[in-house]
């Protein structure tokens, strides 16, 4: 090859290696600034990072140069970056991390190990954690990462402390207490831990009453005081401090600066408490139930205090209530459980299929069926109901119930036919059972046995138109009656009226229970003598009509005279029935039923008038012959006392009349003692008290039985007082001297010396001679009138 030609190649061959490494060298150099320019992008990435991150970053040299440092250091150091790097922590002059800084930072270096470790600085705590960094071949700075840990410690210790109020509480819901006191008590303690307080105290406030009672205290707030304890109960007015919580109706924090000076603050018991304080409310059902006080954290006291405090206390007493309420719910249920088992009613319960789930003690006896017969049954089996009439059917109080979800009444005429056939007339009621959530659950039946009401019920309807005593209609039902018959079928209607004569002699002298005989007898006379049809009643008291429908006058007297006849038969001891009738009969619808009823009165009170003297004499005979016959000795004790006392106004030469009258009370003084059994008549000396007592009641019954007639009234008094003394001693009434009546005078000095003398006298008892135990006696009598009775006994003929 020619040299030009081997020259040109060569340098066409020089020029494309230049143009391949200039190539290549841009390429490089393009890559280069893409690495570079990738590198700063992770730098700037990485930084970003670091920045955004809370958490302090730095990174310093060997003599503790900050190289390094993220954003998050300039909130600590008050500088931004740019013044940091570069500089030395005492350069700085900020110290923000605390004084172990400097020493851990040289320790990594001269250990080359991790440290870590926490600080507290300024109430601020940190995390900290330091590495060696090797920076080159003979140089080795320190990096950090600071982490600061004041919230989470404060959310760590918040947490433990809901912890722990909740562990109290959980304690405080599952321990047994012996009571609430000692669950109080328990709560204070822990309370007081909780709080980091060193006094504390719980108090119950009555928001009607406007006080407050101290129920549970910290031994501190005793400390110092003289006393064993403090005072318990006191007015709202009273408190101090701790009773502003009441009155602001909110909580109370009092929390002493170092700069202020301490407050002293009156607590119970007088008890002063210096420094921080807080008082918190209580509410439950938006009222007052209790304050608790604390006292004495060194910190101070916060809303978070409040809080844990509020729902501690909250959960206590809403425990404490509940509690109450579970007790009283469970006597409750008790009590009306043991009520439904012993209650005087039947009562079953039954489920919603119809199943019987209880019986109690009656309605077993009722039913026939015991509890654990019919338990699982369906009620229809047991209780077996039906109307008394068996052509009516009965309304079942349970499906009813059931269907309306509604209690039921049961109505009347129910029968409930028992196991053994026995029959009894129900009441009852329905009621459903309800659970919490209003569901009926059941259905829970009450009845009772009313057959024995029901009797009386028809007792009372028979009383309602009968006379309990006789039997016969009411006045109420003959007035009904008088109206209803009042019709011109029921023509001639007759209407007899009669008056029973005796009742009230018979119920003074011997009561009113042979005075309700009495009326029971002629009751049976009119039964006896009247027709089916005719109506007889108890008009009131002793009056008696009898309506005769379609009775014409004869008939109606022929009846008036039977009633008559048959009832002079009958008789209470010496009383002779009798009864005075009086007739009068409607003929036309013209006549006024009424009028002829008041002219059957009219007349039976005319006839009455009229029979009035022959009944009233017949019956004072008839006392009379009676007593005679029952004592033929109080007859010769009668005549010989009555001479006597007639001597004896002659011999004191009375006027006539006088003397009459002393005679007849002689006669009768004794007539009282009809009302006595024939053996108190007899001479006795051997009497018991109670025999004596009812001896001495003849004074009384004799005057009322002279005062039941015209004639004998007038010596009435004589009677009564026949027994009194001259000193006072006698009965019934205890007159002495001239208080007691002259002819009651006169009788007690016959009948007593006509006593001496008879073959049973009391003189022979005695052993002397009549007239001389008569002179010896002083006080029972009258002296001038013993005197005279004497000196008359003596003049007398042998």
């Amino acid at each position: 090859m020619e040299p030009v030609a081997a020259c040109i190649l060569l340098i066409v061959g020089l020029i494309s290696a230049v143009v391949i490494l200039a190539v290549f060298l841009v390429q490089s150099n393009k890559k280069l600034i893409n690495q570079k320019m990738l590198t700063k992008n992770v730098e700037d990435v990485r930084d970003a990072f670091i920045d955004a991150v809370e958490t302090v970053v730095y990174l310093k040299d060997d003599d503790l140069n900050y190289l390094f440092i993220n954003k998050a250091a300039e909130a600590h150091y008050q500088k931004s970056v740019q013044e940091i790097i570069g500089q030395e922590d005492s350069a700085l002059k900020a110290g923000p991390f605390g004084p172990a800084m400097i020493k851990t930072d040289r320790q990594v270096i001269e250990r080359n190990e991790i440290i870590a470790y926490e600080e507290k600085h300024k109430n601020r705590i940190y995390k900290m954690k330091k590495f060696p960094v090797k920076l080159s071949e003979n140089q080795t700075g320190v990096g950090a990462f600071i982490r600061e840990l004041t919230d989470e410690e404060k959310l760590i210790r918040k947490q433990e402390r809901v912890l722990f109020r909740n562990k109290i509480l959980v304690n405080v819901l599952s321990k047994n207490f012996r009571n609430d006191k000692k669950q109080l008590e328990y709560v204070l303690h822990e309370a007081l831990k909780l709080t980091e307080s060193k006094i504390g105290y719980i108090c119950f406030y009555n928001e009607k009453k406007q006080e407050l009672t101290l129920k549970v205290w910290s031994k501190g707030l005793l400390s110092g005081v003289d006393m064993v304890a403090p005072q318990l109960t006191y007015r709202l007015e009273e408190t101090g401090v701790w009773g502003e919580a009441v009155r602001q109706r909110k909580p109370i924090v009092m929390n002493m600066d170092g700069t202020e000076v301490i407050a002293e603050q009156a607590h119970p018991g007088g008890r002063i408490i210096a420094g921080n304080f807080t008082a918190i409310p209580i509410f439950i059902d938006e009222k007052i139930k209790a304050v608790v006080c604390f006292a004495g954290n060194a910190e101070g006291y916060n809303d978070n205090d409040v809080d844990e405090m509020t729902v501690l206390m909250n959960g206590v007493l809403t425990n404490q209530e509940r509690r109450i309420i579970q007790k009283k719910l469970f006597e409750e249920r008790s009590k009306y459980f043991q009520t439904l088992i012993s209650i005087g009613d039947g009562v079953m319960v039954v489920d919603p299929t119809g199943k019987i789930e209880m019986l109690n003690k009656v309605a077993q006896q009722l039913t026939g069926w015991t509890n654990e017969e019919a338990r699982g049954k369906q009620y229809t089996e047991v209780f077996v109901l039906s109307h008394e009439d068996r052509r009516s059917k009965i309304e079942d109080p349970i499906i009813t119930a059931m269907a309306t979800d509604q209690t039921q009444e049961l109505k009347n005429h129910a029968v409930l036919t028992a196991k053994d056939g026995s029959v009894f007339c129900l009441e009852d009621s329905a009621a459903p059972i309800k659970n919490e959530k209003g569901e009926t659950v059941g259905i829970v039946l009450v009845f009772r046995d009313v057959s024995e009401k029901n009797q009386q019920r028809k007792e009372i309807e028979y009383l309602s138109f009968h006379d309990a005593l006789t039997g016969l209609y009411n006045r109420r039902f003959l007035e009904e009656e008088l109206l209803r018959l009042d019709t011109e079928r029921n023509l001639p209607i007759a209407i007899i009226m009669g008056d029973v004569n005796g009742l009230k002699l018979t119920n003074d002298i011997f009561g009113h229970a042979h005075g309700d005989v009495f009326l029971k007898k002629i009751a049976d006379v009119m039964r006896r003598t009247c027709r089916a049809d005719d109506i007889i009643a108890r008009w009131g008291g002793d009056e008696f009509v009898i309506l005769l429908p379609k009775t014409t006058i004869e008939q109606a007297r022929l009846i008036k005279k039977r009633i008559k006849t048959e009832f002079a038969r009958d008789g209470v001891k010496v009383i002779k029935g009798n009864i005075s009738l009086g007739c009068d009969v409607k003929t036309a619808m013209a006549q006024s039923i009424m009028e002829c009823l008041e002219s059957a009165e009219e007349k039976m009170y005319a006839a009455k008038i009229l029979e009035r003297d022959d009944f009233k004499s017949a019956t004072l005979d008839s006392i009379i012959t009676t007593l005679q016959s029952d004592s033929p000795q109080e007859e010769e004790h009668a005549q010989r006392v009555s001479q006597w006392c007639h001597d004896l106004g002659v011999t004191m030469e009375l006027p006539h009349v006088k003397i009459r009258r002393l005679k007849l009370a002689g006669y009768f003084h004794d007539i009282g003692k009809i009302v006595l059994h024939k053996d108190l008549l007899e001479a006795n000396s051997e009497r018991t008290e109670e025999e004596i007592s009812e001896i001495k009641k003849h004074p009384i019954m004799g005057y009322r039985l002279l005062n039941a007639f015209d004639d004998t009234m007038s010596l009435a008094d004589a009677v009564l007082h026949h027994h009194e003394r001259w000193d006072g001693s006698g009965y019934p009434k205890g007159l002495k001297g001239e208080e007691i009546p002259f002819l009651a005078r006169v009788v007690a000095v016959a009948s007593y010396y006509d006593r001496l003398t008879s073959s049973e006298g009391e003189a022979q008892a005695l052993n002397q001679h009549p007239l001389t135990h008569l002179e010896k006696i002083e006080g029972h009598f009258d002296p001038e009138i013993k005197r005279e009775f004497i000196n008359m006994i003596k003049n007398l003929p042998s």
